[in-house]
């Protein structure tokens, strides 16, 4: 009986054993796999955000400041000009509501 005993026993540390380098070998096949898809990942990020800049260095980006100067005429004795909505004349004229 212990002579079956050490034969299996011998045997499950066999298995383990085996079992153990084959879980190595997948651990760094994984490991592989992994950085294989970090380094794609990253290449086409690089290219993507390298492309948008090709794309946008296209056009012309000129800074123009349009400026518009707007005068207002008012003719009466007690006309001023009250920049608020609305009524805008302090005078008798009709006004557009």
């Amino acid at each position: 009986m212990d002579y079956d005993n050490e034969k299996d026993l011998e045997l499950a540390n066999r298995v383990l054993l085996e079992l153990s380098k084959n879980q190595k070998e997948n651990n760094k096949s994984l490991l592989k796999v992994l950085i294989i898809n970090i380094i794609c990942c990253t290449l086409l990020v690089m290219t993507l955000v390298i492309g948008f800049f090709v794309y946008e260095s296209q056009f012309d980006m000129a800074n123009v400041v349009t400026t518009e100067t707007v005068t207002q005429e008012v003719s009466g004795e007690e006309s001023d000009i009250n920049n608020v909505e609305g009524n805008q004349y302090n005078d008798n004229a009709t006004h557009n509501e």
